[in-house]
């Protein structure tokens, strides 16, 4: 029982953290504003936790990132590889991993890349950038039917719709909306991003 009463009280303080981090960033958090959230002392805080940095990592695991860009990358290589077919079955199993995360996890990913200024987290925004651009680099051509695109061009072009996809994603999950309403949204945004992808494998 006492052990079942501590447990809640750790996943309490955790849920505060992970608000007061959404609100406020990694750097002007306090735990002091953690507590005043639940109700509670900071030494309070400080039993379970030994500081703000482990608290935030607990609600912020890396494992959490390597997911993000294992699903980020899987999606690049589906759409790439099977951009003529709209019903393939991988596609589909990867988009509902997509809502899941965004739906389960849109404040530690707003948080991960926009307020993680002071942690191993600070330049996740323009890591996964990169790891767009270096996963759909190999599936880009010399010529397209469409247009008269140089490589050099290609790969600026590559750089602002990684850019723009990601700031796309963190609009929808700052939005403070219904878990049906984000799901419908980002259906569209997904319809929007995959056929634009397509024209530009032609």
């Amino acid at each position: 029982m006492i052990q079942a009463k501590k447990e809640e009280v750790k996943k309490q303080m955790e849920a505060a953290a992970l608000k007061v981090f959404f609100e406020k960033g990694f750097s002007k958090a306090k735990m002091s504003d953690i507590a005043e959230e639940i109700n509670i002392s900071v030494g309070n805080i400080y039993t379970y936790f030994k500081n703000k940095n482990e608290l935030f990592y607990t609600v912020i695991p890396a494992s959490l990132v390597d997911y993000l860009q294992k699903i980020l990358v899987e999606s690049i290589h589906i759409v790439n590889q099977n951009f003529l077919d709209d019903t393939n079955e991988k596609e589909a199993a990867i988009y509902q991993e997509q809502i899941h995360l965004l739906t389960e996890y849109h404040m530690q990913i707003v948080i991960i890349f926009e307020k993680s200024h002071g942690t191993i987290y600070s330049n996740a925004k323009n890591e996964l950038i990169d790891l767009m651009i270096a996963t759909k680099k190999p599936y880009m051509k010399d010529t397209y039917q469409k247009s008269d695109i140089n490589k050099e061009e290609n790969m600026i072009l590559l750089n602002i719709l990684a850019n723009s996809f990601v700031d796309m994603i963190l609009d929808l999950l700052k939005r403070e909306m219904s878990v049906e309403s984000r799901k419908r949204i980002f259906e569209m945004l997904s319809i929007y991003r995959l056929h634009g992808v397509k024209s530009l494998n032609q």
